[in-house]
């Protein structure tokens, strides 16, 4: 999915949901991006597509979230179980100063750093 939306597209934190055994995902995904224009940008773009890449019919639906802002989605994740997030692949990806990097948590929630 990070090679159809790089994060170039302007997002600061990208989340996908993995089942509990974490083999699949759960159907959607968290996108935090630096500004809204960047938002109705990927939104303009991408609702109501399929993913290139994926075997799925089902068209996209894209839909603002609750939670907005880096701090605040890393709030709520830390609220998550955090037993999904252990391994590598489940761990929501932060981008910072064009880096990409894992938002790890201990077990107690907390962001390791």
């Amino acid at each position: 999915l990070l090679e159809e939306w790089p994060a170039e597209l302007g997002y600061d934190l990208f989340y996908l949901p993995r089942t509990k055994k974490g083999h699949a995902n759960v159907g959607y995904a968290f996108i935090n991006f630096v500004s809204e224009s960047r938002a109705g940008a990927f939104r303009d773009a991408w609702d109501k597509r399929r993913l290139a890449r994926f075997s799925a019919a089902k068209r996209l639906n894209i839909s603002l979230a609750e939670v907005q802002g880096l701090e605040a989605n890393i709030r709520m994740l830390r609220r998550k179980p955090v037993n999904r997030m252990r391994a590598r692949q489940c761990q929501p990806i932060i981008v910072r100063d064009g880096q990409q990097g894992r938002l790890e948590l201990d077990a107690a929630g907390e962001p390791l750093r």
